[in-house]
C-alpha cells in the first residue's frame, strides 16, 4: 500500500509546487507591467481598469520572407556581377551605419484605458492614451551611443 502511495504523493507534490512557481509568472505577465514590443501583426490591445492586458483584436502571424528568385533561377554572368556590386554597396552602407548613434525607445508604462495598435510586421504602430493625448516621444527616446 505504501509503495503505490509514495509515487502518487511525489507526483502530486511536484505538480502543486510547479503550479505555484508558474502561476505568479503568468499573473505577472498578464498584469501589464510592460507593453509588449511585438505581437502578431494587426493586433490591438487595451488595458482594463485593473491594468490587465485585453486583446481587442487578435492579429495574424507575420508572414515569413519568401526565397529570392536568384535562389531558384540561375543568374547570368552580368547579373552575377550586378549582384556582387549590390552586396559590396550594402556592406559599405552597413560599415558607415556603425558610426551613427543608436536610440532606444522606451514604451510608456501601461495604464487603464491605454490602447496599443501593432503594424503588419507585429511592431508597435500607435499608442493611444486614455485621454487621447498625443505621446511626446522625446520623453521615451534615450541615446545609447
Amino acid at each position: 500500500m505504501k509503495v503505490k502511495f509514495l509515487p502518487q504523493a511525489f507526483l502530486a507534490a511536484t505538480l502543486l509546487i510547479s503550479w505555484g512557481v508558474v502561476s505568479p509568472a503568468i499573473s505577472h505577465a498578464e498584469k501589464g507591467d510592460k507593453i509588449p514590443d511585438q505581437m502578431l501583426s494587426g493586433t490591438i490591445i487595451q488595458y482594463d481598469e485593473n491594468n490587465n492586458m485585453v486583446i481587442v483584436e487578435k492579429g495574424t502571424p507575420v508572414p515569413e520572407p519568401q526565397k529570392s528568385l536568384a535562389a531558384i533561377v540561375p543568374l547570368t554572368a552580368e547579373q552575377q556581377i550586378e549582384l556582387e556590386k549590390e552586396k559590396q554597396l550594402e556592406k559599405e552602407i552597413k560599415d558607415e551605419a556603425k558610426s551613427l548613434p543608436v536610440y532606444h525607445i522606451d514604451n510608456p508604462d501601461p495604464q487603464p484605458g491605454l490602447k496599443v495598435i501593432y503594424d503588419g510586421e507585429g511592431f508597435i504602430k500607435d499608442i493611444i492614451l486614455p485621454d487621447q493625448k498625443e505621446i511626446n516621444w522625446d520623453l521615451y527616446i534615450r541615446r545609447i551611443r
